[in-house]
Order: C-alpha cells, then sequence, then structure tokens
C-alpha cells in the first residue's frame, strides 16, 4: 500500500485555523488571496457558517462560484452567504480587496459522480477565471449579480429558492437575479413560474424548459416568454390540449392559434426542443415562422408530423444551416421526399441525423439515399427501428460508406432475418461481416452496431458491432415505447396518444 503524501504547510495552516474560528474570523484581512478558495471550500464542506459569513465580505475576486460545490442545497449556508453579501451592500469594503460582483450558484460541471477533488479544481478554476462583474444580457447594470438556474415544479418551491427569490425582492436597487436556464414543469396554471418570472430579468434567460403544461395554462405565460429577446434553447415538452376539447375541431383550432399568439419571435434561438406533445401537431410551420436566427439543432422525438408540417421543412429560411436532426420514434407522413430536400439543403453542415424508431419502409428510405450520402460532414447516424430489407439495407451502407467523417453509426437488422419477432442471430452472424465490408471497402470503421427490435417476452435485444454479435438487456424499455414487429402502427401511435390525431 502506497503512503500518502504528507500535508502541506498551506494545508495545516487551514486545518489549524477552521479549527479555530474565532482566530480565521479576525485574521482574514491578513489572509493571502490564494488561500482563500482552499479556506472556503472546507468551510462549505464542512457547513462552518460562521466563517463563510465572514469570509464573503473579504473574498478577493469579482466571482463567488459556490454552485460547483453545491451538490444539494442547504439552507442555513445560502443564508450565511447573503449575510455576507449584506454586508457587501451595506458597508464600505476593505479598499485593497476587489469586490464581489458574481454569485454563482449554478453547477459549471454536471458530471453526476465527480469526486470531491475533481469538484475542488474546478471551483478553484472558476474562481480563478471568472472576472464577468455584470450580467452581458442584463439592460441594467447593478452591484451585485445572483446566477442561479431556476426550477419550478407545480406550485412548489423549495426552502433555499424561496428564501433565495425573497432576499433579492427587497434588495432590487442592488442586486440583479440573473436566470439563464430555467424549467418549469405543471399539470395546470402555474401562479408560482409567475411570481418568480416577476422578478427575473427576461433579458437573461438563455435556456427554457416547459414540460407538462395545457395549452390553455399558456396565456399568462406570454407577455414574459415574449421578452426573453436572448433565448438561446427552447425545451416544449409534454404541451398537451385540453381533453375537454377532443372532438371538437373548431376549439381545438382556436386553442392551437392562443398557443402560437403566445410564441414571440425568437431572434436569438438556435435549438428547439419538441418533446412528446401532441398539442403541436399541425403547428410546426407556425412555431418555425417565429425563427429570427438560423436554427443548429432541431429535435421532435415521439411525435407526429403531419403532411403540411413535413412540406414546410425544407421550405423554412432557418433550417439551412442544420448541425443536428433528431426525428426519433416519430411518426412522418407517407410521403418523406420533403426530409430529402430538407437534408439535400443541410448538405454541408449538417453532423447528426437520428432517424432511429420512424418505422421507415424500403421506399421511404430509397428515396432518401441520394441525399443522405452528400451530407459530407455526418459524424454520427442512428436509424435504428426502420423497417428495411437486406437489399435497402446493403444499398443504404453504400451510401453510407463514402461519409468518411462518421465515427457512431446505427443501422437496422434486415427484415430477413427476423421470424415474427425473434431475430434469427445466428442468420444475421452470416450476414454481419458482409455488411461490414462494404463499410470497411470505404473507410475505417470507428463504431458500427446493427440493431434488432427489442423481443416483446424477454426485452432482450440482438446487436451485432464490431467486435461480433451480443443479446443485449432493454434499459430503455422504461421510457420509450419500442415496437416489437408484429404490433400494428396503431398501436404504436395509441402509446404516443396519437391515435386519434
Amino acid at each position: 500500500m502506497r503512503d500518502q503524501a504528507p500535508p502541506t504547510l498551506q494545508q495545516l495552516v487551514l486545518e489549524t485555523l477552521l479549527k479555530k474560528e474565532a482566530l480565521a474570523i479576525f485574521s482574514l484581512a491578513d489572509w493571502p488571496w490564494n488561500l482563500f478558495p482552499a479556506a472556503f471550500e472546507r468551510a462549505f464542506r464542512n457547513n462552518q457558517t460562521n466563517i463563510l459569513r465572514a469570509m464573503v465580505p473579504a473574498w478577493p475576486f469579482t466571482c463567488l462560484p459556490v454552485g460547483i460545490l453545491m451538490k444539494t442545497p442547504h439552507l442555513e449556508t445560502l443564508k450565511a452567504l447573503l449575510d455576507g453579501l449584506d454586508v457587501l451592500i451595506t458597508e464600505e469594503p476593505c479598499p485593497r480587496r476587489r469586490k464581489i460582483r458574481v454569485l454563482d450558484l449554478t453547477n459549471k460541471d454536471s458530471c453526476v459522480n465527480q469526486s470531491q477533488s475533481y469538484e475542488r479544481e474546478i471551483f478553484y478554476q472558476f474562481t480563478r477565471e471568472k472576472t464577468v462583474e455584470t450580467c452581458p444580457y442584463s439592460q441594467v447594470k447593478k452591484y451585485l449579480s445572483v446566477i442561479i438556474d431556476l426550477e419550478i415544479t407545480k406550485n412548489e418551491r423549495d426552502e433555499c429558492t424561496t428564501y433565495l427569490w425573497r432576499w433579492a425582492q427587497q434588495r432590487q436597487n442592488s442586486v440583479h437575479l440573473c436566470c439563464p436556464k430555467i424549467d418549469i414543469l405543471t399539470s395546470g396554471y402555474f401562479p408560482t413560474a409567475i411570481d418568480f418570472l416577476k422578478s427575473v430579468d427576461p433579458h437573461c434567460v438563455r435556456e427554457l424548459q416547459l414540460r407538462y403544461i395545457l395549452i390553455k395554462a399558456m396565456g399568462p405565460f406570454g407577455p414574459y416568454l415574449r421578452q426573453m429577446r436572448n433565448l438561446h434553447t427552447l425545451h416544449l415538452l409534454y404541451i398537451q390540449k385540453d381533453s375537454s376539447l377532443s372532438g371538437s375541431e373548431e376549439l381545438e383550432e382556436e386553442c392551437m392559434n392562443k398557443l402560437v399568439s403566445q410564441l414571440p419571435k425568437f431572434h436569438c434561438l438556435q435549438h428547439l426542443y419538441i418533446h412528446y406533445s401532441p398539442a403541436l401537431v399541425g403547428s410546426l410551420a407556425d412555431c418555425l415562422r417565429c425563427l429570427k436566427k438560423p436554427l443548429e439543432t432541431l429535435s421532435i422525438t415521439h411525435c407526429y408530423i403531419i403532411q403540411r408540417d413535413l412540406d414546410y421543412l425544407p421550405q423554412c429560411l432557418n433550417l439551412f444551416a442544420l448541425k443536428h436532426l433528431n426525428l426519433s420514434y416519430t411518426m412522418l407522413d407517407r410521403s418523406i421526399k420533403p426530409l430529402g430536400y430538407l437534408l439535400e439543403r443541410v448538405k454541408d453542415t449538417l453532423q447528426t441525423l437520428d432517424l432511429a424508431g420512424c418505422r421507415l419502409k424500403d421506399s421511404q428510405l430509397s428515396a432518401l439515399m441520394p441525399a443522405l450520402s452528400q451530407c459530407s460532414q455526418l459524424l454520427r447516424i442512428d436509424l435504428y427501428m426502420n423497417e428495411l430489407s437486406l437489399p435497402i439495407l446493403k444499398q443504404l451502407l453504400h451510401h453510407t460508406a463514402k461519409l468518411n467523417k462518421l465515427t457512431e453509426e446505427t443501422y437496422p437488422v434486415p427484415l430477413e432475418c427476423y421470424d415474427g419477432c425473434r431475430v434469427l442471430g445466428r442468420r444475421f452472424d452470416e450476414l454481419g461481416p458482409q455488411l461490414l465490408d462494404i463499410l470497411r471497402s470505404e473507410r475505417q470503421l470507428k463504431a458500427v452496431c446493427f440493431n434488432a427490435a427489442v423481443c416483446c417476452k424477454c426485452y432482450v435485444r440482438y446487436a451485432y458491432d464490431l467486435k461480433g454479435s451480443h443479446c443485449w438487456g432493454n434499459p430503455a424499455a422504461a421510457h420509450c415505447p419500442v415496437m416489437p414487429r408484429e404490433y400494428s402502427y396503431e398501436l404504436w401511435l395509441k402509446s404516443f396518444g396519437l391515435l386519434n390525431l
């Protein structure tokens, strides 16, 4: 067993100081600047609120990036930080110290299992490098910016968020509450969200996620959405119609017009994600017309795109520079030629294409092949869960073999290798090397996989990759309604709630 390195002199000094709070607080004015990050990190871990409260006014950097350390919000620790900021706001700080201009409560690194030593390194890095004194998107310059990613769930607020919000409300003249990312989840009206949005600068919002919202609830939110002129990323998940409108075309159309009327002119939007939102069926063109800047990402998943919306895609003036197109597990109308026209338009920019689970037939995918073979910048392609015969699959591979930048490829197992819902593994084991040779004839392969549909009896998925054949469990079964081959299209649509569209 290797011996641990002996503690450094600085570590010994820190341990001594933090054990004697009164001495640490008394001597803060004489601390060298490079001692602050390590001392703060240790005091924060140990919830030493008295030391934290005293360190904030003496902090020698313009930014205090606490969010990196705050995996789980702790109210008493937050109160200590805000008490320290009150001293800065109300009293004249030591003239040789730089003033804090930014309290950053966002998590700059989202790694789930990151170690404390890794968090410490990130904290030190952001402490020394982050020198932004004011929010770049704010129209009002104030003494202090507090940056936080806001999550509003139903009509509930966690006590830390509530305390911070009230604290900022009482100091509006000197504190700027900046929320670059807002996540709103509610199944009905959202007065709680409105209360928060009244105190947040809408110009700061860069990413917005709306989940489980009825169209009728969008009305009060509309004015705030229209003020988010710097919105960069928009997620619309589970946007639903009111069930009481089912069967009434006039009321449904009126409801859709109401939704579209709430959408602003998106001056900066570059990433649009739409997931399982039946309410948006037929209104995709109206949503895209709100764009004022070319999109980089268009993701429409677990949805239904009717023909008029599909026809509009290649006509949209702001889709010519797409880098990422994701239509996975989305039902497309039979004529998908417009999708081919769109691929032709973005052939010089498209980097990822995901058509997994679209249930495309031979004729449909054949119509896409000429355009697909021109997408020279593609890095990743996923065509899993499309119903292709062996001849068409081979044609497809001849086209994608010429795409030299591909680093990750997923293809379906051909129909000839199924017996009902059961994949004939031995048969495909014989075909696998032939199919890989088609790709190898043009370029070196990095990550290629042929995936079969999940067996509806044992929930195991057969896969064939560069290492040979495997049978995988189905971790996606819990959240992804993959359809076994013998299921009908109607059952698949019903699983999405789209049968009556």
